[in-house]
């Protein structure tokens, strides 16, 4: 998501738009996330929290393929529109199955420590995709990247639960 933040705007003039244009085109993101975090929610009450988790990244990734084809700004906004609208989905339905995993008594330890070290791997994607620009002349490796992170993340969780958490770390009843 650091790609989006950060140079969604660059990416747009060089699709021809004018920063203003670009910087419009981002706003859609809040507008995309808070009706995506709403909607997720509700259906995450409906289908379950972890399949509900895989669709969002599913989703970015989708939003990224279209960013990927993008020739117009048109296009590039409805990339991010996709995009963001699994953006803020994403923050409460990974606490939930976290803690679904983990239990509510580990929950502020792990949701914590993920909190510490997402700004650093988001402020080293958002530096390197500055560098692929610089050496390439366009995001596309950086999309590809991002592409394939939400991937890995939506696979990952598509696989299902084996327990192990709750081997490894047992819940305070079944540790006695």
């Amino acid at each position: 998501m650091g790609f989006v933040n950060a140079h969604f705007v660059a990416y747009t003039t060089d699709l021809g738009a004018t920063p203003v244009q670009g910087a419009f085109g981002l706003a859609t993101v809040g507008i995309a996330g808070l009706a995506g975090g709403i909607t997720f929610g509700y259906l995450a009450d409906k289908f379950g929290r972890r399949p509900l988790l895989v669709v969002a990244y599913a989703i970015r990734v989708i939003g990224y393929s279209v960013l990927l084809s993008a020739t117009d700004i048109p296009m590039a906004i409805l990339g991010v529109v996709i995009i963001g609208s699994s953006w803020t989905s994403v923050i409460s339905l990974t606490a939930t199955v976290t803690s679904d995993a983990y239990g509510l008594r580990r929950l502020g330890t792990i949701y914590g420590t993920m909190f510490v070290v997402m700004p650093f791997g988001s402020s080293a994607a958002v530096w390197l995709a500055g560098r692929i620009y610089d050496s390439n002349g366009n995001y596309d490796l950086a999309l590809w990247l991002s592409l394939a992170a939400g991937l890995v993340a939506a696979i990952v969780l598509a696989i299902p639960s084996t327990g192990i958490s709750r081997r490894i770390w047992p819940h305070p009843a079944q540790a006695q």
